[in-house]
């Protein structure tokens, strides 16, 4: 017997799921382009009862063969079967009995920036024009999420919440990451601790990095920005990579703890580090001092 009290379909439950669960905002929004993807595949509105799994294995088939990564499939087929599980936990639907279509990943080596175009990407930062929302011109803004993130490793979502007060005077970060629950321990440049103290005179907030608006309007940005800067087209983690990849060419080794992962995961070396620039002799420093904002002189226009 189904509940009828609960939301009837994919994309109504999905749209209320943080409701129903407490669960991190992109994760909603991750199981929100799932349910619209399936039910645009449908051809309308999906209802949890009807679900099956011969016609969720022809849509990841569908799916499939468009053209996106096999990464991507997996994803979306792992975010619809707990969209489905759940609504099964809350009776509105029978749970997946039957195995539903496999998606095989094929391993491919990690790709992002080196040193050098990381700098690039912050000496470009000064262009940008107009403001961000904590008050500081969108140049600094962008300049300082850049050191931090290159400096901790950390992912999007931590660093978009690090609050202010979890840097102590000399850099050191310690915090629980929100995906894994797991401690880590970061460590800011000195030329990044800079960046820190004049954005703060600049805009004092509650939190090191926010990002008021939505993703898509970071993703833009960003892309923007990595365009202006004429290095390899990437994305926002690629800046996560290199971080990596710069420790484990630093010290060997130590990528894996500079990410957080579990202590021996292969994690870092088969999705973090670019074995590509594994040869690369560590000849720069890890401090990105070479393009540090001159805040104090303006540094983009308003």
């Amino acid at each position: 017997m189904y509940s009828k009290n609960g939301p009837q379909t994919l994309g109504a439950y999905a749209a209320n799921y943080n409701l129903l669960r407490d669960v991190k905002p992109e994760t909603v929004r991750q199981y929100q382009i799932t349910a619209r993807l399936y039910e645009r595949w449908a051809g309308g509105p999906a209802r949890l009862d009807e679900l099956d799994e011969a016609s969720v294995s022809a849509w990841l088939r569908d799916y499939a063969g468009s053209g996106v990564e096999p990464d991507t499939v997996r994803s979306k087929k792992v975010g619809l079967l707990a969209l489905w599980r759940a609504a099964a936990d809350d009776g509105l639907c029978d749970p997946p009995s039957r195995r539903v279509r496999s998606v095989k990943v094929p391993w491919k080596p990690p790709t992002c920036w080196d040193f050098n175009e990381v700098a690039q990407l912050l000496d470009t930062c000064r262009g940008l024009k107009r403001w961000h929302r904590t008050g500081m011109r969108r140049s600094q803004w962008f300049d300082l999420a850049i050191r931090v993130a290159w400096d901790t490793g950390l992912r999007q979502g931590d660093q978009w919440a690090l609050p202010v007060t979890m840097v102590r005077p000399d850099g050191t970060i310690a915090l629980s990451q929100s995906k894994t629950g797991r401690p880590v321990v970061c460590q800011l440049s000195p030329s990044t601790l800079e960046a820190v103290r004049i954005s703060l005179e600049v805009a004092p907030r509650e939190l090191l990095t926010p990002w008021m608006a939505s993703h898509e309007t970071f993703d833009d940005q960003f892309k923007r920005l990595v365009r202006a800067a004429g290095i390899r087209p990437g994305t926002w983690k690629w800046v996560r990579r290199a971080s990596a990849t710069d420790v484990e060419i630093q010290s060997g080794g130590s990528a894996c703890a500079h990410l957080g992962h579990v202590p021996g995961s292969r994690v870092a070396e088969r999705n973090y580090i670019d074995p590509a620039q594994m040869r690369r002799v560590a000849a720069t420093p890890r401090d990105l001092v070479i393009a540090a904002f001159q805040s104090r002189g303006g540094g983009g226009g308003g």
